[in-house]
């Protein structure tokens, strides 16, 4: 039902939506039979059932979704203010102003306050491991694609699913100041962005060639940049050394990769960085706190 409604309410659009029973009505269904079924937001449902909307247009309009290449896609705002904090995996930002940035390009980051307004907004996309856009956001006002495999709102959660049995994106809202990015994939060009609860991997991808950080743990309070990606400024990217230094942040030597740029003050738990090759895999772990152990060492190849 939300596939053949396009993952917003037929009539408006919207993506905060109920099920309507279209025929027979609600009160006389045997089955919910999806043939029978589609999206309404609040709004809508409430005019259909105050009788301004009738059941003919909203058939027309479900119809006239299921038909169109070319449909409108389903949004909502977020309801944000104030200093905004932003996890990311296993990592959180406190006031960044620029979260993701891939070669130059803000990919996702905090607009100042517009004229008239006292509070910053949240503007970017989010896309998907094969480079598809699952999420764009334009000053706090979100939408979704008309063409996942599902996109399902569920209290103040949004999760997309590009393919099948594949979560491409799970964004989490706590109005007013946090956002949470529970599970992310994303592709941009060589750059790629990987979140699990306990680890967040970024990266760059080239043909027989990849290099790789991940933290473990981070809380980082107001960098410039949160994470950072110059693919352009390092066509050959090689790992030569990392540099952790506090105000500027975690630094890839060699590879374009930084995470916490600016920052005011940051704690990090342990890092790893991986450079694999067809040949071979280099790991390297390093903990900061005093009862783990590092690791470093040479694994068969995963390419």
């Amino acid at each position: 039902m939300r596939v053949r409604s396009k993952f917003g309410c037929v009539v408006c659009r919207s993506a905060i939506c109920q099920y309507e029973h279209i025929d027979p009505p609600f009160a006389d269904a045997k089955v919910h039979d999806p043939d029978s079924i589609c999206l309404l937001c609040g709004r809508c449902h409430d005019k259909v059932t105050r009788g301004r909307l009738s059941k003919a247009t909203v058939l027309r309009k479900y119809l006239e979704v299921q038909a169109s290449d070319d449909i409108k896609r389903p949004f909502d705002d977020f309801d944000l203010s104030g200093d905004l904090t932003v996890h990311l995996g296993s990592c959180t930002f406190h006031g960044a102003k620029t979260l993701v940035e891939i070669d130059g390009e803000k990919v996702l980051a905090i607009e100042p306050p517009e004229k008239g307004s006292s509070f910053p907004s949240l503007t970017g996309y989010f896309t998907d491991a094969a480079g598809r856009e699952l999420l764009r956001i334009d000053r706090s006002m979100w939408s979704g694609p008309a063409t996942a495999r599902d996109v399902r709102v569920k209290g103040t959660t949004i999760t997309v699913r590009p393919t099948r049995g594949v979560v491409g994106l799970r964004l989490r809202v706590e109005p007013p100041s946090e956002i949470f990015v529970e599970n992310l994939d994303m592709r941009v060009g060589e750059s790629h962005l990987q979140l699990q609860s306990d680890w967040f991997d970024v990266g760059r991808v080239r043909e027989g060639l990849e290099h790789y950080v991940g933290i473990e743990r981070m809380e980082c309070f107001g960098p410039e940049v949160a994470v950072q990606i110059d693919a352009k400024g390092y066509p050959n990217p090689e790992f030569r050394e990392l540099s952790i230094v506090g105000g500027e942040g975690i630094d890839l030597v060699g590879t374009g990769i930084r995470l916490g740029v600016g920052n005011g003050m940051m704690t990090v738990k342990g890092v790893r960085i991986e450079r694999a090759t067809k040949a071979e895999t280099h790991l390297l772990w390093i903990p900061f706190e005093d009862n783990d152990t590092g690791y470093a060492g040479v694994l068969p190849p995963r390419l």
